[in-house]
């Protein structure tokens, strides 16, 4: 079984430390937990006041509104969201003018920069961080998959210039979410990017239509996705192409606050 408190650090030199803080501490919600009493446990033993490549996390199904109460108290805010999306669901017409094509080895320089501009971006939003090497980890992850013996990116291209990219982990790569999916076979979506001045235009709606299709058609019966909650962009984007929030991830950065104490403020709300 898994335990309730854990601890781990992530290498920094490699891909992980973008997506996340170094040093990160987890709490595992159980149903019928008593979540104050195991928060407060659990302050105790959080290191690291002031650090700010550390972390306390909590990953709670997102429909359990009525242990959210507790996590306001103690400084802990909704980061990123686990969405899923199942086979057939509608997604939003493609614009014509862009053109979906797959991504070669050929394109790596191209798939690596839209990747950095959304590594970027979604820095403001708490828990993806650009670190020195990230680029160079970034170039060796999407080589990786550009040489998967099957078709997993895409571009986006508008008179003859790439402008946004899309790549999936399937079935047979996507094992690693396999706890959070609802249905079977599923895939992952590892990152959608659309450069800078070519948001709002239509590209990421065309890349997410395509690779709904391509899944579909293959009998993939649903996608996970992660994507940042604060991102103004996000989640109107994909709830419009059908995704609805399956688990939520509340972080606090840093892990440990500088004067840590009890809550005295109600742990659920008043039910009327």
């Amino acid at each position: 079984m898994t335990e309730i408190f854990s601890f781990a650090e992530t290498d920094p030199d490699s891909l992980g430390a973008t997506w996340g803080p170094l040093r990160t501490h987890r709490l595992t919600w159980r149903p019928g937990c008593d979540l104050p009493a195991l928060l407060d446990e659990w302050e105790t033993r959080l290191t690291g006041p002031g650090d700010p490549d550390t972390a306390a996390i909590v990953t709670l199904p997102s429909h359990e509104v009525s242990e959210t109460l507790p996590l306001v108290h103690r400084g802990f805010a909704p980061l990123t969201v686990i969405a899923e999306r199942l086979a057939g669901t509608p997604s939003p017409a493609r614009p014509a003018e862009v053109v979906v094509s797959p991504a070669t080895r050929a394109d790596l320089d191209v798939v690596v920069g839209l990747n950095l501009h959304t590594v970027r971006y979604d820095s403001a939003f708490g828990m993806v961080t650009e670190r020195p090497n990230t680029a160079e980890h970034l170039r060796t992850a999407l080589a990786e998959v550009l040489d998967r013996d099957h078709e997993a990116m895409w571009l986006a291209v508008r008179d003859d210039t790439p402008i946004g990219m899309i790549y999936v982990d399937l079935p047979q790569d996507a094992g690693w979410m396999d706890r959070f999916a609802s249905a079977r076979p599923f895939a992952y979506l590892g990152h959608l990017g659309v450069r800078p001045d070519a948001r709002g235009t239509g590209a990421g709606s065309a890349l997410t239509a395509f690779a709904h299709d391509v899944l579909d058609r293959a009998g993939v019966a649903a996608m996970l996705l992660h994507h940042a909650l604060p991102n103004p962009r996000s989640t109107p984007f994909w709830y419009s192409h059908g995704y609805r929030p399956r688990w939520t991830v509340w972080a606090r950065r840093p892990a440990l606050r500088s004067s840590p104490g009890v809550s005295t403020l109600p742990e659920r709300p008043n039910e009327t």
